[in-house]
């Protein structure tokens, strides 16, 4: 096993940062997370055996089962040293060696896991082979096969022979067959079959549409996975199977039709899907990370439009992990948080070029099927909101200072494709549920992250206590705190949805139909989208003297005023934070709720003190 020396041509870094990259620029990104893997393993056999010397010997046995495989079959050795979970489980060890994290289960446990790919090495490659595997939980799992569930937790002897394997586990005579047949001449994917209810296969997705065709594993039962901290899905009925093939299927066609060039690159460089439960705060989930090259963690699609966006943008997530191992584009910074519109909770620079670099290719998806489709609405307004939250992600990122200069001729590329977007025309409607949507998480945001000077707060405080002018050109320094993290979801956001998805509905909300809406939506929040910013505005006030700490309401009063214009409403258009913090100090000083517009009209507006500040819209 040999790493190769990698360099990257001009003309391919240029390429992936417009957002493109076609299926040869993505086959090299994966022969250098080949060479990424190799290294991490060395890195790992090196420290185990200075660490954890009893596990030195099952892990030595277990190379020399993958050196004997990789001879046999190397694109095969390849294919499972650049499956996901292999690059998960290769990081966790080395960073768990190397004091990183910390773990309940012991380093022997975790270092067995080259124990089971070894197996599925020996397996695919047709070799007889014996090597010592830790079954956890009464299951083996084999890294792109599947899992055996029929012998007892513990350490065992794996000996494979004629595509059959068989364990003994410790302390026992007796043996477990578990039959996984090759099928002469069979596609890859009938590899393996089902020799009864204790052997169970991982799953395949396949589609094809216009000569293209994509292969991805449905897994849900590699270990690793679970070091992602996301809500995986630990069982697949086959009704479930049945929706993930239809989901891809659709997906597919969309991709080949919006841009076959890209949909090429997302089969050469994507292998495996974990699939991911819903929850009560998001029903559709998508998520990917670097050391997980080729995986995409992701919800089952509720269509196949949501897909195709989903696999784009993870994607171009996996495309910049893979350049990042390659090319340093931003300096770190420490501790240094900035806001991403497609987060509820602050950033640091390199997660939100992460994210303006995905929703750039997101961009690209919504203006082709803008274009394509036979009701657009949403597409134009995807399209509008997310060109101009990118725009301003690229400037921030700009005037951070902190880009090398890879990373300025990087952004450059983005910034030229952003911008062309930019001129392209939107309808009204769209463009203007885009405009406030996205004053609408920039507002919500600042109320949840921003912090105003307690110091500053205090003396505001006082002054209006005491009937006293608010001190003038008063500077409020502002930091941003690390929230808790989030997606932004709200219930303005899923109104402006219900009214590009099912326009005739939304028309019998705004005409007062009952029963039209659940009652979760406000009266408020209906006034609002519905755009009877008085009625909304009057209904937020109330929220806010119910619950001074109603952060949805204050950010729906200011979003109220920033529609109507009102006179004195500047400080908590621009500054919600500040106006909330300063209600708050004079309750506890007096016992008062005062109104939320005489106090934004009390206050004067702050100096520039460095946090973000307007929309930019």
């Amino acid at each position: 096993m040999s790493v190769k020396l990698h360099r990257l041509a001009a003309a391919d870094f240029d390429e992936l940062a417009v957002g493109g990259g076609g299926a040869e620029v993505v086959h090299r990104l994966r022969a250098t997370q080949l060479s990424k893997r190799l290294l991490t393993l060395r890195a790992v056999m090196d420290d185990a055996a200075r660490l954890a010397p009893t596990a030195g010997g099952r892990l030595a046995r277990s190379f020399e089962v993958l050196v004997a495989a990789q001879r046999a079959a190397p694109d095969m050795v390849d294919e499972l040293l650049l499956s996901p979970g292999f690059g998960l489980w290769a990081m966790h060890c080395l960073r768990r060696m190397r004091g990183a994290v910390s773990s309940p289960i012991p380093l022997e446990d975790d270092l067995a896991g080259l124990g089971a790919l070894a197996v599925a090495a020996a397996l695919r490659a047709g070799l007889e082979a014996e090597v010592p595997v830790l079954i956890r939980d009464d299951e083996l799992v084999l890294p792109t096969l599947g899992r055996y569930r029929g012998a007892s937790s513990g350490w065992a002897q794996a000996r494979t022979a004629g595509g059959t394997l068989t364990l003994r586990t410790a302390g026992s005579p007796q043996e477990h067959p578990v039959l996984i047949a090759r099928a002469a001449g069979a596609a890859e994917r009938n590899l393996i079959r089902d020799a009864g209810s204790d052997w169970e296969p991982i799953p395949t997705l396949d589609a094809q549409a216009a000569g293209e065709r994509i292969e991805l594993r449905l897994d849900f039962v590699d270990p690793a996975r679970l070091l992602l901290d996301l809500p995986m899905t630990s069982e697949i009925v086959p009704e479930a199977l049945d929706l993930w093939r239809q989901r891809l299927a659709e997906g597919w066609r969309i991709l080949c039709r919006c841009d076959p060039r890209a949909a090429r690159a997302i089969a050469a460089g994507l292998t495996t899907v974990f699939p991911l439960r819903p929850t009560s705060g998001a029903t559709e989930l998508s998520a990917s990370v670097g050391e997980a090259f080729g995986a995409v963690a992701m919800t089952l699609p509720k269509d196949g439009l949501s897909c195709a966006a989903a696999l784009v943008h993870e994607f171009q997530h996996n495309k910049l992990s893979a350049l990042l191992d390659l090319v340093t584009l931003v300096e770190p910074v420490e501790g240094r948080l900035l806001y991403a519109p497609w987060r509820a909770d602050p950033r640091p620079l390199p997660g939100l070029l992460q994210g303006a670099y995905a929703y750039l290719g997101l961009t690209g998806f919504w203006d082709f099927q803008r274009r394509v489709l036979p009701e657009p609405a949403y597409a134009h307004f995807e399209f509008a909101r997310w060109r101009e939250e990118v725009w301003r992600v690229l400037v921030a990122i700009r005037l951070s200072g902190a880009l090398t200069p890879p990373g300025l001729r990087f952004l450059d590329g983005m910034r030229t494709v952003v911008w062309r977007h930019r001129q392209a025309a939107v309808p009204a409607e769209p463009r203007m549920l885009a405009r406030r949507i996205s004053a609408d998480t920039w507002t919500a945001w600042r109320l949840r992250n921003a912090e105003p000077a307690a110091d500053r707060v205090a003396a505001l405080v006082r002054a209006w206590a005491a009937g006293r002018p608010a001190p003038t050109g008063m500077r409020v320094p502002t930091s941003i705190r690390a929230g808790n993290r989030g997606l932004v979801d709200s219930t303005r956001l899923s109104l402006a949805h219900l009214r590009l998805h099912e326009p005739k509905l939304f028309a019998a909300v705004r005409e007062g139909v009952p029963g039209v809406l659940e009652e979760n939506f406000s009266l408020a929040d209906r006034a609002y989208a519905c755009g009877d910013f008085p009625a909304a505005a009057a209904a937020y006030k109330q929220q806010i003297a119910d619950d001074p700490d109603h952060l949805g309401a204050w950010a729906g009063l200011a979003l109220c005023r920033r529609e109507t214009g009102r006179h004195g409403s500047r400080v908590l258009i621009a500054h919600p934070e500040l106006v909330r913090a300063v209600h708050r100090g004079v309750e506890e000083l007096s016992g008062d709720r005062v109104d939320p517009d005489d106090l934004a009209a009390w206050l004067p507006e702050p100096a520039p003190d460095g946090t973000p500040g307007g929309t930019g819209l």
